[in-house]
């Protein structure tokens, strides 16, 4: 079994993908079974809700409120 753990890029928090990783076969008739193929799960397939996996830019993972922040149009806020 592979487990996902998602960290993010901008503020460090981590939370758990929805399941875990696995492959599912496909048969070319719509059954489990047969003539067909294997598909295997991404991360992608099992970011929580609100997560970017794989950012379009840099290919980042961000939480949502990090991810937010990125596409608002306000400046991004300096730490003190």
């Amino acid at each position: 079994m592979i487990t996902v753990k998602f960290n993010c890029g901008g503020c460090d928090k981590t939370v758990d993908g929805t399941t875990f990783l696995s492959s599912h076969f496909h048969g070319i008739t719509g059954d489990s079974y047969g003539f067909g193929h294997w598909k295997n799960d991404k991360a992608e397939d099992v970011c929580p809700e609100g997560w970017i996996a794989f950012d379009p830019y840099t290919r980042g993972t961000y939480c949502p409120e990090c991810w937010a922040e990125i596409i608002s149009d306000e400046p991004i806020k300096e730490s003190a």
